[in-house]
């Protein structure tokens, strides 16, 4: 396990030009494990043809904790716990990776920043080359048994809707656009403790 100093400086923000669709990205370095996280913070335009690749991530703050440290731009700066989580989850072993995530990608102690960011978010996330996303840590080892569940429901979607074709005919009254209840039931081999568990992270609510 390894030891961080505990001594963190302000992200270093430089103010974004709010009318010309700029945005602030994060290149993670390649590492593993337990080793900290170390970022570069640079700014792209998603006006530029072609608009550099980046991919988003989409996360939950959750309840507030202790911030994490991560080593920014050569220097060490708190930021929230679960930000921190969700950037060492998606960052690669061998090579860098290009990402946005909210919490440190926008000034948070910026209101003009913050509003102009989060009107433009529609197309952050629709620009990226990725969206991904992060719902907390599999303490429970239910990951890979939900992963199974949805394909299971999704085979039974298949059946019922002639492989999706007539998905919106299965589930809406044509007519009344009334929602449609099937008493047809699911497979018994579909595990609805692993769904359960799955839709029950903060991500979804």
């Amino acid at each position: 396990m390894s030891s961080h100093p505990t001594s963190s400086s302000p992200p270093p923000y430089e103010a974004l030009p709010l009318s010309n669709g700029e945005i602030r990205v994060l290149e993670v370095a390649a590492a593993s494990g337990d080793e900290i996280i170390e970022c570069t913070l640079g700014r792209i335009s998603l006006h530029s043809h072609p608009v550099p690749c980046y991919e988003t991530i989409s996360y939950c703050w959750g309840p507030h904790r202790d911030p994490s440290t991560i080593k920014l731009n050569g220097h060490l700066v708190e930021v929230p716990a679960s930000s921190e989580a969700a950037v060492r989850r998606m960052r690669l072993s061998d090579r860098p990776r290009v990402l946005w995530i909210d919490a440190i990608c926008i000034d948070q102690s910026s209101t003009t920043e913050r509003s102009a960011q989060v009107a433009f978010m529609v197309t952050v996330y629709s620009t990226a080359k990725h969206n991904l996303v992060y719902l907390g840590e599999d303490d429970d080892d239910m990951a890979e048994r939900a992963m199974k569940a949805l394909q299971d429901v999704m085979d039974d979607m298949r059946t019922a809707t002639a492989d999706f074709t007539l998905i919106w005919e299965t589930i809406r009254n044509h007519e009344t656009s009334d929602w449609l209840l099937s008493n047809e039931p699911f497979s018994a081999s579909i595990d609805f403790k692993a769904l359960e568990a799955l839709f029950s992270h903060h991500w979804f609510r």
